[in-house]
């Protein structure tokens, strides 16, 4: 795929919030007493992982729905390492926010989301303000493969094949994710 077909189907937003936000993010969903194992859907019990539902249209968790969706403008108002600005890939607009918990133990699922529903994308990144690469999941998404790094957030379609890669560390690792109405280029 050329560069500029590659660049549409994914962004990485960088340095676009503060640690100490996504501390505080991830104290609260810690402290939430609402995880699931709803995920992946149709799945074995066995296969399925931790989620915490955040927004489903509407908010699930008020405080929770209110700290994503400040951690959310931040993004939106954040600039991506090819200069394109948050607030020209997608509306700050939710209709899904969750967060998952995931180790070495549990290896992730690849999948495809909204397989029928072009109008979103999907928005990724970790809680963990002290995550290091060495400690793996990197997010795979189609053929490439992109550093989950803290304070950086990742745009793509959710209509490509994606996942974590390994986590090789016990720590567990918090991401967040949105589904949000993309803008037409």
């Amino acid at each position: 795929a050329s560069d500029v077909y590659k660049r549409q189907m994914i962004q990485v937003i960088e340095n676009c919030c503060s640690t100490a936000y996504l501390d505080m993010l991830k104290f609260a969903a810690m402290n939430s007493s609402n995880w699931n194992l709803k995920y992946p859907i149709g799945m074995a019990f066995e296969d399925k992982h931790l989620k915490l539902d955040i927004i489903e249209n509407e908010p699930i968790d008020a405080l929770l729905a209110g700290m994503a969706m400040g951690l959310l403008i931040q993004i939106y108002e954040s600039k991506t390492y090819q200069g394109v600005a948050g607030r020209s890939l997608f509306y700050p607009e939710v209709s899904y926010c969750g967060i998952s918990i995931k180790d070495r133990h549990r290896k992730d699922n690849r999948h495809i989301d909204h397989e029928h529903d072009t109008g979103y994308i999907k928005i990724v990144g970790l809680l963990n303000s002290n995550w290091n690469a060495k400690d793996g999941g990197l997010f795979l998404h189609g053929d490439e493969s992109i550093p989950m790094v803290p304070t950086n957030f990742v745009v793509f379609d959710p209509r490509v094949s994606h996942c974590a890669s390994e986590i090789t560390t016990n720590e567990k690792r918090l991401g967040i994710d949105f589904t949000v109405r993309k803008k037409e280029a």
